[in-house]
């Protein structure tokens, strides 16, 4: 599959709105967040329970900005609240895009999903469940570690991206049909983030590169700052190589990263590492 988004310039200024979409998997339960521009300078971040009972509610009890770039939330839930409640946040002091970060003060050790709590990739995947865009197995997990198919990783991009509508399958593609995410599929045809091999197909239910992922998010998204610079495992003069350099110049990906040790870009990327670069691309742009 050849990925290529090529004329297409994403400009988006409220990263956490969210729209309806089938996916394959449920088990998301907490505290979710919509954040939206009211004028110049203040956003309204609301905030709901993607779960309740019939007459529990949520209240915001503080909230305070970290080096500019993370808002701590914190909340409680509680019998006879509102459903929702909103907080409009003046933008004077933050240096935009900020990541918001919720914390359930009833249980401060609380995460999403009951297979991530510790790991290397925890806030990037709760930060993803908050604003509505990853969700977990039926079992309440996460799986973090298995592969991430195309799929599956078109919904997540298409959800980042804020994208909607609806598309038609006018190359008559022969593989997605029936399909669980045919609909994102077509959307994500239609807005130039994949196109189909020369036998009409998507396979969709194939997994994902490393490549592929680098080279959707670094046409994907327009980063404000970048460095130029030098990272001994990359390989060079392939068809990837200027999207994978990127994410490392733009702070998608770091030496850091565990997943740099044995690093592979031809490599198959798995859930964990494939929700932190596009929590870090929602963060970074």
């Amino acid at each position: 599959m050849i990925m290529n988004i090529n004329n297409i310039k994403v400009y988006i200024i409220a990263i956490a709105l969210i729209f309806s979409v089938k996916t394959q998997n449920v088990g998301a339960h907490g505290a979710l967040y919509e954040l939206k521009q009211i004028d110049e300078k203040k956003v309204r971040i609301t905030l709901k329970l993607s779960e309740s009972g019939q007459n529990r509610g949520i209240i915001i009890t503080h909230y305070y900005l970290v080096n500019g770039k993370v808002l701590h939330i914190g909340y409680e839930t509680k019998d006879g609240a509102e459903n929702e409640v909103y907080l409009d946040y003046d933008m004077s002091g933050a240096v935009p895009p900020i990541r918001i970060k919720l914390t359930n003060i009833n249980d401060r050790d609380w995460v999403p999903f009951n297979d991530i709590k510790g790991i290397e990739q925890e806030e990037y995947i709760t930060h993803l469940h908050d604003v509505g865009i990853v969700n977990g197995m039926p079992d309440g997990s996460f799986k973090p570690y298995s592969k991430i198919t195309r799929a599956e990783f078109m919904v997540l991009i298409v959800k980042a991206l804020n994208i909607s509508g609806t598309a038609e399958n006018m190359e008559g593609f022969t593989d997605i049909e029936g399909h669980w995410a045919k609909d994102i599929i077509l959307i994500a045809l239609k807005c130039g983030l994949i196109s189909g091999y020369g036998d009409k197909t998507i396979r969709p239910d194939n997994p994902i590169s490393l490549a592929e992922v680098s080279s959707v998010i670094s046409r994907a998204f327009e980063f404000k700052t970048a460095k130029n610079g030098i990272y001994q495992k990359l390989k060079k003069d392939r068809w990837y190589s200027s999207s994978v350099k990127r994410m490392f110049d733009v702070g998608i990906l770091s030496v850091d990263d565990s997943l740099y040790k044995d690093f592979n870009e031809e490599g198959l990327i798995n859930r964990a590492d494939c929700s932190m670069m596009i929590s870090r691309a929602l963060s970074t742009y």
